[in-house]
């Protein structure tokens, strides 16, 4: 573990080129001595001297061969996965989850619970002490590479703090050093970052090089988004992904908590399809937009889901995404909610942006916690 932690933390210039060898080989998952030399532009013997070196060092290893191009098969290398763990977390308004990750992001092992009013910033920080203690010995861990944290926002990302996030069934956490009392006790780096910024990261390492511009977006208490451009997270500067459900989708609208009027928030979030069921005197709960076959219930919902899509495409107009992840309760267990969301997008961009693809998560509900665990190796390279 020392070993791994060792390498990555050495920031000197003699170290850049195999740090950066090293990561293609991670990117890459398996890779052939050749492949690396036309990526690396550097001498054979060169070559050769640092895969050594990785391999001595047990940060790479042989892993059979490739397909052979008219003479011997060539060697693959991979990394280590086993060299060392990582810790990722998501904060949400609900539960709160704890993953253990190998370096190729494989969860190991996880735990979770409700998060209820009981859960204050004490409590809940106690409690994730005891998972992680408990991940490492049921594993026989003895160190953890690093801990990220995907949480409600907004965050201080720079200062590993939780300001205020909105809707919290708790009291007290208003400026919560989330990040210091971790790295207290685990003596390792800890990485916050918006839980919709994580999801939208471990997506789009789950799939393939080519979806570079992803627009994530999460829908249910409240309206969250991440984006990545070119491959490169895109960071609002207070880590606050919720923004975004204050793009305006009718002039004039509904009042919104932030003051203004017809806010993305006042029409998609649950609390706003529940006070409009609550407005034609029809209470329901979440259970019931989940559930409930009543006309006047579907009729909620299925206005909401052509708002979302008004809302999407605003979006897509101002940041020119490749692929559009969803991601929320009503998404995965209500398909023709999904299926107004994105009926609604296709009508309401323009025609002249380029093709779009609109799909839901791959990942679901651990996307944050493994995002905010990658979070924590990518962090290194920066």
């Amino acid at each position: 573990m020392e070993k791994v932690r060792d390498f990555l933390s050495d920031k000197s210039e003699k170290n850049q080129l195999k740090k950066a060898l090293y990561k293609y080989i991670h990117r890459k998952r398996r890779i052939s001595k050749a492949e690396l030399l036309k990526e690396f532009h550097v001498p054979n013997t060169t070559m050769t001297r640092m895969l050594a070196e990785l391999t001595d060092r047990g940060l790479i290893r042989q892993a059979g061969f490739g397909h052979p191009t008219g003479g011997r098969p060539p060697v693959l290398y991979e990394i280590v996965s086993d060299a060392a763990y990582v810790i990722g977390i998501e904060i949400a308004r609900t539960d709160v989850r704890v993953m253990l990750l190998n370096l190729n992001y494989e969860v190991i092992g996880n735990d979770r619970f409700s998060f209820m009013k009981q859960h204050t910033p004490q409590v809940t920080i106690e409690k994730i002490n005891d998972m992680i203690g408990a991940l490492m010995e049921r594993y026989q861990i003895p160190s953890l590479l690093g801990i990220g944290i995907g949480a409600v926002g907004p965050i201080d990302r720079e200062n590993g703090v939780i300001l205020n996030p909105e809707s919290f069934p708790a009291e007290g956490w208003r400026d919560v050093p989330i990040g210091e009392i971790l790295h207290k006790r685990f003596s390792v780096p800890v990485i916050l970052n918006n839980g919709a910024n994580t999801a939208a990261v471990a997506e789009y390492y789950a799939r393939n090089d080519h979806e570079e511009n992803i627009l994530y977006c999460i829908s249910g208490y409240g309206i969250r988004c991440g984006y990545i451009q070119e491959g490169r997270l895109f960071n609002q500067k207070q880590g606050d992904a919720t923004s975004y459900e204050h793009i305006v989708v009718e002039a004039d609208g509904r009042d919104c908590t932030c003051g203004s009027k017809g806010c993305l928030k006042t029409y998609v979030s649950f609390g706003a399809m529940l006070n409009r069921l609550d407005s034609l005197g029809i209470p329901s709960t979440i259970d019931d937009l989940l559930n409930s076959k009543e006309s006047s219930v579907r009729e909620i919902i299925m206005e909401s889901a052509n708002y979302y899509g008004i809302g999407i495409a605003n979006m897509i107009h101002i940041l020119h995404p490749d692929t559009v992840i969803l991601h929320g309760k009503l998404i995965y267990h209500d398909s023709e909610y999904y299926q107004e969301v994105v009926q609604s997008v296709n009508k309401h961009i323009c025609a002249r942006n380029h093709p779009i693809t609109i799909r839901k998560g791959v990942l679901g509900e651990k996307a944050t916690s493994i995002g905010a665990a990658i979070q924590v190796f990518e962090h290194f390279f920066e």
